[in-house]
């Protein structure tokens, strides 16, 4: 397996993860009503984009 495929498939994984992750945190987090609302921006990379890299 050359380093090309290895890069695809640890994305892949990372991805995966951080999908159900922000699902599960969204479902769990406590939100405080004091704190103004923000808007979700979409980042210019993606969370495991950014895990890929640093791994």
């Amino acid at each position: 397996m050359n380093s090309k495929d290895k890069i695809t498939e640890i994305f892949c994984i990372a991805d995966d993860f951080c999908k159900e992750f922000e699902v599960e945190m969204d479902k769990i987090a406590l939100s405080d009503p004091n704190m103004p609302k923000r808007r979700k921006r979409k980042w210019h990379m993606s969370k495991s984009e950014i895990m890929t890299i640093l791994d």
